[in-house]
């Protein structure tokens, strides 16, 4: 029985890695500051009505009940804008790394399969995997020679 042996490097891809991880930081920390941001403007809101004397007569229970409700749609907002928007930047950004990953498999299968004399893979200009892309048309050259 084969045991499992992990990886010893924490980065395997820099280029993939690096751009994945700084794309998801960055997305975290700006859903972060929405929030902050949504939250600051209920606290001002909340000054501007403590400000008139709204709250004079009213319990802390009272107060709960009635903002609790307004201060959840304050936080709401930004985290359902922030998850639409994430997905579709991250749907985008990862086709940039699987679209790659399917056209070589493909063409890799499609040369294997219909033995063609001569198969070149093809990618986008902004996509990952360029090097291996033309590493492995090197091969698929040799290979029909």
């Amino acid at each position: 029985m084969k045991t499992f042996r992990p990886r010893r490097k924490l980065i395997v891809n820099r280029e993939v890695q690096f751009d994945v991880v700084m794309h998801v930081s960055v997305f975290v920390a700006v859903l972060f500051l929405g929030q902050l941001f949504a939250a600051w403007m209920f606290i001002g809101k909340i000054q501007e009505l403590a400000g008139t004397g709204a709250f004079s007569l009213m319990s802390v229970q009272e107060f709960i009940s009635r903002y609790k409700t307004v201060f959840l749609v304050y936080q709401l907002i930004p985290v359902l804008l922030g998850l639409v928007v994430g997905f579709w930047y991250f749907n985008r950004m990862t086709r940039r790394i699987v679209g790659p990953l399917f056209n070589i498999k493909r063409t890799v299968k499609r040369m294997a399969d219909e033995n063609l004399d001569s198969v070149e893979i093809h990618l986008r200009e902004n996509d990952y995997f360029q090097d291996l892309a033309q590493d492995i048309n090197v091969v698929l050259q040799k290979k029909t020679k």
